[in-house]
């Protein structure tokens, strides 16, 4: 999961895990690849995820948003130059790199060309190495992984906010009314 073992995701683990708890579910938590925890939802081999954009393609059969709003997240442009992220969505000779599956990533449209990697390790390994331009990532795992290289200059810019909710499959379709209303009582209590 791109935010790890963050504040944020336990945060939202709890109040998720709150929620089941309540309806006499004992939820477990498995740490995953963004891209396999959706195939794997899809396919029904897991029964929900714990987060995504709550802007989710609502076109897909197999997947229903919760639509109760978790928490924020804000998707930036990384990069080592400022003259860089000027007008960075129309250039096309601009190499941008990005967690495969990050969805707050993908559904940006610009010229230049995609580069998806597999973490964020390899995608800021890469911009540091100047062999990517820009990273597309959410502020608060940038921020994290940006920590552990105090020496670097990284500028940034603000591409898109986004809501997050939690993502079931089929399977559990029938909770959602009281899964919402649950998650609204434990998100109202933990702001």
């Amino acid at each position: 999961m791109p935010l790890g073992d963050t504040a944020l995701r336990q945060k939202i683990q709890q109040q998720v895990s709150t929620a089941y708890l309540q309806l006499g579910y004992q939820p477990q938590f498995v740490e995953l690849p963004s891209q396999r925890r959706l195939h794997l939802l899809r396919e029904g081999d897991i029964e929900a995820d714990l987060f995504r954009i709550c802007q989710l393609d609502d076109t897909d059969p197999a997947l229903q948003v919760v639509p109760v709003a978790l928490d924020k997240l804000s998707l930036n442009a990384y990069s080592l130059s400022a003259v860089t992220l000027i007008d960075w969505r129309e250039r096309h000779d601009l190499l941008i790199s990005h967690i495969r599956g990050f969805k707050m990533a993908e559904l940006q449209n610009f010229s230049g060309k995609r580069i998806t990697v597999a973490n964020d390790e390899q995608a800021f390994g890469l911009m540091l190495q100047g062999r990517v331009d820009i990273v597309l990532e959410d502020s608060r795992t940038a921020e994290s992984f940006l920590d552990t290289a105090p020496e670097t200059q990284v500028v940034w810019q603000t591409v898109a906010d986004y809501t997050i909710c939690h993502v079931v499959n089929q399977s559990l379709y029938p909770l959602i009314p009281a899964l919402s209303e649950q998650l609204a009582l434990t998100t109202e209590a933990s702001h």
